[in-house]
């Protein structure tokens, strides 16, 4: 194995769960995360000669994971296909978690995220998923920090209206 094919390794090793988990909340289908995921790390390895170490590689993985997350949402192919969230899915990894009730209230704000405008839905996967700071989200998606800070302040009005909602709604509905 030569010292690139180490190095990939080890970044899978360290960042993979990580970048699948945000390539299947940002485009709702986890087959199709698995692919973007296989593409991201071919991608790195095609590009680790030219990476430049201007930034960490966790975000550099993110950026590439992102780029190849929104020309899958571009193809003909993604558009034909209705975006469905798997309840399944979810529901099967919350019961599997040692705390079912806190996975399912996890679940359930899944959910909500992957529910949200792309452009609201990536601030908050790459903020609250990859815990990244406001800096290296605009150096990932190109844009001014106070941009992005918008769209956090935004996505985070929305989801805690939708949230209000479904908890208002799940108190009201006898059982």
């Amino acid at each position: 194995m030569n010292e690139r094919d180490k190095i990939l390794t080890d970044l899978f090793h360290r960042y993979g769960t990580s970048i699948h988990r945000m390539c299947y909340l940002y485009l709702r289908d986890y087959h199709l995360a698995e692919d973007t995921v296989s593409d991201t790390f071919l991608r790195a390895y095609r590009a680790l000669p030219s990476f430049r170490r201007e930034a960490a590689a966790r975000t550099w993985l993110v950026r590439i994971a992102i780029n190849v997350c929104k020309s899958r949402l571009r193809s003909p192919a993604c558009r034909e296909q209705p975006s469905e969230i798997d309840d399944n899915l979810l529901e099967a990894s919350a019961r599997d978690s040692p705390e079912p009730e806190q996975a399912l209230e996890q679940m359930w704000v899944s959910r909500e995220i992957m529910a949200l405008p792309p452009k609201y839905r990536e601030v908050i996967l790459l903020r609250y998923y990859q815990e990244l700071t406001v800096k290296e989200i605009a150096h990932i998606l190109r844009l001014p920090a106070t941009t992005v800070g918008g769209r956090l302040k935004r996505a985070k009005a929305m989801l805690k209206s939708r949230l209000k909602e479904e908890y208002f709604d799940e108190i009201q509905r006898p059982d």
